[in-house]
């Protein structure tokens, strides 16, 4: 197992090093956690599926950590399902998996990229640890099939296969109208699935392009095209091997999604829902293609982000807020402190704490140097605004008094963004658009050198892999203790 290779830091000295300190005083760039964001987002995504009869497949390449995980497959007697996206994120999770076995539940993992053959051995050997059925691969080309018997010799066990299917987003699968599609079938049925190495669980797509919507009704349409893709691949399945009753009675798993689309599962109950006219009527058309899928087959949602959530995330608005079921403390709370429904940032569990090393006032407009650049951050663009990060209103006395969020201080924003970026370096650049002058200024923090700052970032995945552990606060505790480090996650590295 390769994570002899990537061996994770001791967690006992970590607690040690960290537990009960301020973030003021955790040495940065840190990536830090809100758990009760967190624990909030995986909620209400369980919520959806339950209510809908659907099945739930997590992935936890977002955050590599066996304690979000637990969030995200929750404390039912369920079957698990997970997706990884490598073979090291599986190994890491097989002692969690093994006591969830042995406590009564059904784990299957699916490792997410068509299959590589140098990856089977690995799979095979946690086969046999987590027993019959408990992993899956995907499939978008017939030469991926050759080596399939040598799992079997390796875990004593049959594999499941899930076919990948294009529908869009072109990164990876296969046209369910090629050659290729039709050759993956019939090697399945008339040779695989006879030789009892294997066996067809269903077909899988993933709608990475939803990432460029921005509303409700996009990401709700997006995933109707996409189980109406499926919906018609699977047919074509069942006429490629016509073999009668069987195959027409059989049922298959149509996975499906994003973090976008699977959660736009959300607005069927959102009470915007009657409100909106495009958006009720799109719920009829993806509630109906639901229900017509499962008389026969079943809907499997997969999505990975969606417990942390990030800036790109944010920018689809694809959802509704997880805050909009939460019932405010104060009794008679004042219509600004009423949560909105709109996906904000207040849904984001991940921020990074950086340091301002420098400031240049003389600049126009100022700027400043904080001690984290694309290795700390990531590059990846967010379509909503030219930057690498937003900076909250956490650690700006100036600010924190008069937050204009309801949520309080770390809820808001700052005036402040990550406007360039290097590996190490980052540069905060105003957030306020218009003429290049002080007054422009005006609406921002003031900031000092040696400051703590907390960033929003782009994309939650990127921005997680250069750190070892997660430091964690809670934001449900007594705003008193909303700074304090209650416990520190691994995040598992390697491949």
């Amino acid at each position: 197992m390769t994570q002899d290779l990537y061996p994770c830091p001791s967690i006992e000295k970590l607690k040690g090093d960290f537990l009960g300190k301020r973030l003021h005083d955790v040495p940065a760039p840190a990536a830090v956690i809100d758990r009760h964001v967190v624990k909030r987002n995986c909620e209400q995504m369980l919520h959806a599926i339950r209510e809908l009869n659907l099945t739930f497949r997590a992935h936890v390449k977002t955050h590599k950590t066996t304690e979000i995980t637990r969030f995200q497959v929750g404390m039912s007697t369920d079957p698990i399902k997970l997706v990884v996206s490598t073979v090291n994120e599986a190994e890491h999770l097989s002692d969690y998996l093994a006591e969830c076995r042995d406590g009564g539940r059904h784990v299957n993992i699916l490792y997410g990229l068509p299959l590589p053959p140098s990856r089977i051995q690995r799979l095979g050997r946690l086969g046999q640890r987590l027993g019959p059925s408990s992993i899956s691969v995907l499939i978008d080309h017939p030469a991926q099939l050759h080596n399939i018997q040598s799992f079997q010799e390796n875990s004593s066990s049959k594999l499941g296969l899930y076919i990948k299917i294009d529908t869009g987003y072109h990164r990876a699968g296969v046209l369910a109208t090629s050659s290729e599609f039709i050759a993956i079938v019939r090697t399945i049925f008339d040779d695989l699935e006879p030789a009892g190495c294997a066996e067809l669980h269903g077909l899988y797509s993933h709608a990475g392009h939803s990432y460029g919507g921005d509303s409700r009704s996009a990401a709700m349409s997006l995933l109707t095209e996409e189980l109406q893709a499926l919906e018609g691949a699977v047919r074509l399945v069942r006429e490629i091997n016509d073999s009668g009753e069987a195959m027409s009675s059989r049922s298959f798993n149509l996975s499906v999604g994003a973090t976008p689309t699977s959660s736009s599962i959300q607005n069927l109950f959102d009470e915007l829902n009657g409100r909106d006219q495009a958006l009720q009527e799109q719920s009829k058309r993806l509630k109906a293609c639901i229900d017509r899928i499962q008389a026969k087959d079943c809907i499997e949602l997969h999505a990975g982000v969606y417990p942390l959530l990030d800036l790109q995330q944010i920018a689809t608005q694809a959802s509704p807020s997880a805050t909009a079921t939460e019932i405010p403390t104060s009794s008679t709370p004042s219509p600004s402190a009423l949560p909105s429904s709109a996906l904000s940032t207040n849904d984001i569990g991940l921020t990074i704490l950086v340091e301002v090393a420098s400031l240049y006032p003389d600049r126009r407009p100022p700027e400043a140097l904080i001690t984290a650049g694309s290795l700390a951050l990531g590059r990846e663009p967010c379509k909503s605004y030219p930057g690498w990060g937003i900076v909250t209103d956490w650690g700006f006395q100036s600010l924190s008094s008069s937050s204009s969020s309801p949520a309080g201080p770390g809820t808001g924003r700052s005036g402040w963004q990550v406007g360039r970026i290097s590996q190490e370096h980052g540069i905060l650049t105003s957030a306020t658009h218009g003429d290049e002058n002080e007054g422009d200024r005006a609406g921002a923090g003031a900031l000092a050198v040696g400051q703590k700052v907390r960033i929003w970032p782009n994309h939650a995945c990127v921005a997680g892999a250069g750190f070892g552990w997660y430091v964690v606060v809670d934001s449900s505790l007594p705003e008193h203790r909303r700074d304090e480090v209650v416990d520190i996650w691994v995040r598992w590295r390697g491949w």
